[in-house]
């Protein structure tokens, strides 16, 4: 039976990391059990923060790392460009001469966001996420325009 301790938030974090991974785990109870099998005694209110700053979220009822975590093998992030988000969104508009609308499906604007932000394009100064809506800042129309043909390009790719 494995030594019980709190373990160092780091070291409880890279765990987490390592089993989403590795296992498709569709609950936090058996995220709990997981990390208690591996020596970590952790509450539910920890492990919703752990997920949290992880970056992860439920996607199609199992628990996935979002772009902010970057892979053990080589630091690359999981998201490096528009055409891997093209699941996740469902539309583009602009409001206005610096902004974009960018719906998602539910629950995955956090996830589009952190990898708008992730990407570092020079039309992406900044971006604001809900449950399934993006708010993206461009610094002018030119850039707003710019990154609207991209995801359109995107759509007509995949559409």
């Amino acid at each position: 039976m494995p030594n019980r301790n709190n373990g160092s938030q780091d070291q409880r974090r890279r765990t987490l990391r390592s089993l989403l991974r590795r296992r498709r785990i569709g609950t936090q109870q058996e995220l709990v059990d997981a990390l208690e099998d591996r020596g970590f005694t952790i509450t539910q209110s920890s492990l919703s923060r752990d997920l949290t700053s992880l970056g992860a979220q439920k996607v199609d009822g199992v628990y996935r790392l979002g772009v902010d975590v970057e892979s053990e093998d080589g630091g690359e992030q999981l998201y490096l460009s528009l055409v891997e988000l093209q699941p996740f969104v469902r539309s583009v508009r602009p409001a206005g001469p610096n902004l974009l609308v960018v719906a998602t499906r539910p629950g995955l604007a956090q996830t589009v966001a952190l990898a708008l932000d992730s990407m570092a394009m020079p039309e992406v100064i900044g971006t604001i996420a809900g449950d399934d809506i993006v708010f993206v800042a461009t610094p002018d129309r030119r850039a707003q325009r710019g990154l609207e043909r991209r995801f359109e390009r995107l759509f007509s790719l995949g559409r």
